[in-house]
């Protein structure tokens, strides 16, 4: 099994499975708020330190990943609302769309005004050997404790935003 002690993660030890495995599991700091992240591996990761160094980077400073993936969502739903209005539909009684709809005084919930609603709640880490593409996943809600729809805003190790795709 191969380890290592990295300064901001602590011991890692990559699976010695076939399979791949959160090493570990922590929280960053967006603003005021907390966020989950977990930092996943598979059994030849190789552990390398310096992609360690910049997933600890990007932690650091997740106002910035933040930043690129909320312009990344309002432009998607700005192309394709249905992710709001199906929202808007099946969540009448949550507090958020109830404040979103009033704010929209009788028109359409605007992607600006969805975007900023949403926040985070959990940020994987991708350390994969041979995987170039999306290295950090950031899953953005509307609110979590009525829905278990996100947005998923897959992003490539220097923060260049991949895709935003719905998931659940």
């Amino acid at each position: 099994m191969k380890s290592i002690d990295h300064p901001y993660f602590g011991h890692l030890e990559a699976p010695s499975a076939d399979e791949t495995e959160v090493i570990w599991e922590g929280a960053a700091s967006l603003g005021s708020s907390k966020v989950e992240a977990w930092l996943w591996a598979g059994p030849d990761s190789g552990l390398d330190v310096g992609e360690l160094d910049a997933f600890a980077t990007h932690l650091a400073h997740l106002p910035a990943l933040d930043t690129a993936a909320r312009a990344a969502i309002r432009e998607n739903l700005r192309q394709d609302r249905y992710f709001i209005d199906h929202h808007a539909d099946e969540l009448d009684d949550a507090e958020v769309i109830r404040r979103l709809t009033r704010e929209a005084n009788g028109e359409a919930i605007s992607a600006d005004a969805f975007t900023a609603a949403m926040h985070p709640v959990r940020i994987g880490l991708w350390h994969l050997t041979g995987e170039a593409k999306a290295r950090i996943v950031m899953d953005y809600t509307i609110d979590a404790e009525t829905s278990d729809e996100l947005l998923a805003v897959k992003m490539a190790d220097d923060g260049t935003v991949a895709s935003v795709d719905w998931e659940s």
